[in-house]
């Protein structure tokens, strides 16, 4: 069976309700109206180019539905108000004046390369980017406008970066403070960063912080659908203080050598789904965050209630990842029917001494998640360190500390369901903090094999001076209670 997941003035998203991690148990055909459209093998799938404020019938497979698509004020072609479109020409002032203009309205971006500077979206706006719409980002830093790190009175934070308040360059596709906003489409947001200078000297400040493809700050009931994402100079999706986000059918795609452009970084949102998109970046595929001890102190808000499922990761550092920026905390995480392929580590939680202790990662899930390929599946790490950090006494040290507003918390994990193939490090590396255990894990219905060819031993964990492992099991350190059941390494039964 398939629900409907989104409905814009243009597009119908739909969703399978199948166990088939990502790609559906068998193809299937859909029909618009009567008439064949294409076949389909993918749980999550969209049907655009729709008129708006129509009733169309949709068969999927033998089932049939009907959707009525969203009513508009007005349809804007943004060709016909003197943008040139062709790739060399600086579009921002004309696309953002349309923009401006915008009140319930459908933009339309048609075939062509807009290249532009950064564009800041307002409440009300849909747009729409049809096949071969490319925004391309301008190769120029000075063209980003310099996004001051707090409003005026202090009151709230206006860019972020790596989890504190700092001055960033504003982001190709930006918005603040606003509501009820719609991106959907076949076409490409292209930060253009493969063709600039932000991956240079990546970790210098130069007038500011690299901006993301996408940043949206205090608002709420937004949603993506549909496009490519690609190139960015940093992040590719950064949603900030947000809530009642969806993003759908999205691509997510980075040189594989590009620092820091993580996939998707939700940071102290909430109310969110990330469903049937696929991610290739050159750092994580989902970093879930929540800022650093500065924000908790100051602007407490944790991360919670978000959906992933039906996603496609692969390539990345991790396929799912907490924190580590996360001392506002992080609970009510469900993962599912997820596929990673190929990336470090599989799913990821990472937190240090320091965050505080209003870190608290809670209420987490994962359920039927195929890995392949993957250096370690499951990682928990409550000393993270980061290879360009100095030796820290307080952070890194294996001794116990006594507990303050410093010390972090790791809850009850549950990982279910999980098929983990060609294996390289290890299958689980769970390390807590002596002072303050990892309060349980839960692993059940559990398969490992491991690739015999992968030889090289690697730590399975960035944990200072980290033991090397190669094809090992699971390994628990500090950890209050393991629970398994039905857990295979190697079509051998695993008992902790």
């Amino acid at each position: 069976m398939f629900d409907v997941i989104h409905v814009s003035p243009v597009s119908v998203s739909f969703e399978s309700d199948e166990d088939c991690p990502y790609y559906a148990g068998e193809p299937f055909d859909v029909c618009v109206n009567g008439k064949f459209d294409h076949k389909e093998d993918r749980n999550v799938f969209t049907i655009f180019g729709l008129e708006p404020g129509t009733s169309y019938d949709f068969k999927i497979g033998e089932q049939e539905l009907s959707v009525e698509t969203l009513k508009v004020n007005r349809v804007l072609k943004v060709k016909d108000y003197g943008v040139k479109a062709d790739g060399e020409t600086l579009d921002t002032e004309k696309i953002q004046g349309l923009l401006d203009a915008c009140d319930h309205d459908l933009i339309v971006f048609e075939k062509g390369d807009y290249y532009t500077g950064p564009l800041n979206i307002r409440s009300n706006t849909y747009l729409y980017f049809e096949k071969d719409a490319n925004l391309i980002g301008s190769s120029n830093r000075w063209d980003y406008p310099i996004i001051k790190a707090y409003n005026e009175d202090k009151s709230a934070v206006n860019a972020s970066w790596e989890g504190e308040p700092n001055d960033c360059f504003m982001s190709l596709i930006s918005s603040f403070d606003s509501e009820n906003i719609m991106i959907v489409g076949e076409g490409t947001l292209n930060g253009n960063a493969d063709k600039s200078d932000w991956w240079v000297d990546h970790r210098t400040m130069r007038g500011a912080w690299r901006p993301n493809n996408v940043f949206v700050n205090r608002c709420k009931n937004v949603s993506f659908v549909g496009l490519n994402i690609i190139n960015s100079p940093c992040w590719n999706l950064h949603p900030f203080y947000s809530e009642d986000l969806d993003f759908i059918d999205l691509t997510l795609r980075s040189v594989p050598t590009s620092p820091n452009t993580d996939g998707f970084d939700p940071e102290s949102c909430s109310r969110m789904r990330l469903l049937g998109t696929r991610i290739f970046v050159g750092d994580d595929c989902v970093a879930i965050k929540s800022g650093k001890k500065i924000m908790a102190d100051n602007f407490y808000r944790p991360t919670e209630d978000l959906v992933i499922r039906n996603c496609f990761m692969g390539d990345g550092h991790g396929g799912v990842v907490f924190g580590s920026e996360s001392s506002c905390g992080i609970r009510n995480v469900q993962v599912s029917r997820c596929i990673f392929k190929n990336t470090d580590r599989g799913l990821r939680i990472k937190t240090k001494r320091g965050r505080g202790n209003k870190a608290n990662i809670e209420n987490i899930s994962f359920d039927n998640i195929l890995m392949d390929g993957v250096m370690s599946c499951l990682v928990v790490n409550m000393y993270y360190y980061l290879s360009h950090d100095e030796y820290d006494e307080y952070a890194d040290s294996k001794e116990w500390k006594p507990v303050s507003d410093m010390t972090p918390h790791i809850g009850t994990f549950i990982f279910k369901n999980l098929k983990c193939f060609n294996t390289k490090v290890c299958a689980g590396y769970f390390y807590g903090l002596p002072e303050s255990k990892i309060d349980k894990i839960i692993l059940d219905n559990i398969e490992v094999t491991f690739d015999k060819n992968f030889t090289d031993k690697v730590a399975p964990a960035m944990i200072y001076g980290c033991e090397k492992l190669n094809n090992a099991s699971f390994y628990f350190y500090n950890v209050n209670e393991v629970e398994t059941n039905e857990v295979y390494i190697e079509g051998v039964p695993f008992k902790c």
